[in-house]
């Protein structure tokens, strides 16, 4: 295991490679994407404004944060998703329930621009619940409950399948499960799987597949990434606000056709606070994990790990 700190992100909460020297990191308190060298300490400047790409139907400021949560490229479209949640004490926050594509382009070495791929989905929670397969699911409770609350509603996970579908994962809420002292345990995490965001970007229905749902030891989805074949590295942990850390992070691997499930317990996270994964192009045996820093408010930790 080797860790490396970058200078320049705290709160990051997503990211995806550009290449094999290149990765592009989301934040979750602002609306800016910022891209690293992986030889380099600090982030490139400047940082990537998302209100600029997409001219006014993102805006900065108070309770404007998309809360970016995940992000996984199909092809040349990056992708990025908000966490869809309410604020911490249950305000409902519109701004959050984003899904939208980007395309980032090298325009001279080191420097970087991005243009909006398509339209801004808003409907996500709205479509599932009209769709029966996903109806067990206490959506409107959902809604209106702080994410870190039992039964409350927080994305986090966001990766490509080799069909160019796209798994969305979610930390909370977990299905089934007993409540004990008020916490919820043995609950399964849920994955939805989009069958068509490419075309749902250019304002096409959504398509789902059949709710997933994965037994991570009561924990929820962090982050997800797509490895090789129809395997995937799943980063799970604590549906809650865990602030004391009594409850550590884990890795699983996961193969969506077989769905053989592994806990890699040789890999000890410690007190990393991982929310995002990614490999880089041609490794698959090496992940890379970021893990949100957010009190230092000036560095965040890469992990990289051999599976």
């Amino acid at each position: 295991m080797d860790i490396k700190t970058y200078k320049g992100r705290s709160n990051v909460s997503g990211a995806i490679a550009l290449n094999d020297r290149y990765f592009v990191v989301a934040d979750d308190e602002d609306n800016q994407l910022s891209v690293f060298d992986k030889n380099a300490e600090k982030a490139l400047k400047p940082a990537i404004a998302l209100s600029a790409v997409f001219d006014g139907e993102i805006e900065d400021g108070k309770h404007q944060e998309i809360d970016l949560e995940g992000g996984t490229c199909i092809g040349d479209v990056y992708f990025w998703i908000g966490s869809h949640s309410t604020s911490s004490k249950g305000n409902d926050r519109p701004a959050r329930r984003r899904l939208f594509g980007i395309h980032l382009n090298e325009v001279e070495p080191g420097e970087f621009s991005a243009q909006r791929y398509g339209s801004i989905y808003t409907q996500f929670i709205a479509d599932l619940k009209q769709d029966s397969r996903f109806a067990r699911y206490d959506w409107e409770q959902a809604e209106r409950t702080p994410p870190k609350d039992t039964g409350g509603l927080s994305i986090e996970g966001l990766a490509t399948t080799p069909a160019q579908g796209l798994l969305i994962g979610f930390r909370n809420p977990l299905a089934g499960g007993t409540s004990e002292n008020g916490v919820l345990k043995n609950g399964k995490a849920i994955l939805v799987h989009l069958l068509n965001p490419l075309a749902l970007l250019q304002d096409q229905t959504a398509q789902f597949a059949a709710p997933i749902e994965l037994d991570l030891a009561g924990l929820g989805i962090r982050d997800i990434a797509w490895r090789q074949d129809n395997q995937y590295l799943i980063v799970a942990g604590p549906y809650h606000a865990n602030e004391q850390r009594l409850e550590k992070h884990w890795l699983y691997l996961w193969d969506s056709e077989s769905g053989d499930l592994k806990r890699l317990e040789h890999i000890d996270l410690g007190e990393l606070n991982i929310e995002a994964a990614f490999f880089f192009p041609g490794d698959e045996n090496w992940v890379m994990l970021l893990s949100d820093d957010g009190k230092d408010k000036k560095s965040f930790r890469c992990v990289s790990v051999k599976l």
